[in-house]
């Protein structure tokens, strides 16, 4: 005899996603690789040094390079959770709709920022390409550097617009 499944409770099912929170994710789990593979490298390294007196080959433009990586993909899903550092002195005081002004002037200052530091990478990254350079101990090509922090950039000018939208809807935090 089948059982009854009237009295069942209906599946529940997980919102997807949604494009926002998907990158963020994407950059944290690229960010969180970094941090892993820096953590290893430097232990790798302190510990065949010390037992063994063979240090990593590499273990500085590795730990440089993910250094690197960990900052540029990492700050994007700070700010689209909008997990940066508040401090709310005057909240209280001035009132919900002058805090939400406030956050939106922030967040208008945090892409004017990003942008100008953006371009600020430009002019480095064009010398990079142009003249060459490589890392110390592995020989990686500048431009390849300058290309990942333009990426982790990419993603940090997009967590900045969600920021500025969220706040054009009313929305104080995207989750």
């Amino acid at each position: 005899m089948p059982a009854d499944r009237s009295s069942a409770h209906p599946p529940v099912h997980e919102a997807k996603p949604q494009p926002r929170s998907r990158i963020a994710t994407y950059s944290l789990w690229i960010a969180s690789a970094a941090l892993t593979v820096m953590m290893l490298t430097v232990v790798g390294d302190v510990v065949l040094r010390a037992a063994f007196n063979t240090p990593v080959q590499g273990a500085y433009d590795v730990v440089s390079i993910m250094l690197l990586v960990m900052v540029a993909f990492g700050i994007g899903p700070v700010i689209v959770r909008r997990g940066e550092i508040l401090i709310d002195l005057i909240d209280a005081i001035i009132g919900p709709n002058a805090v939400r002004i406030l956050g939106a002037v922030g967040s208008l200052l945090s892409f004017a920022v990003i942008t100008f530091i953006g371009w600020s990478m430009i002019s480095p990254a064009q010398d990079a390409w142009q003249w060459g350079g490589y890392s110390l101990e592995l020989g990686v090509p500048q431009w390849i550097l300058w290309a990942l922090a333009f990426c982790g950039l990419a993603g940090v000018l997009w967590a900045a617009v969600l920021q500025i939208i969220g706040f054009a809807r009313g929305q104080e935090a995207q989750k």
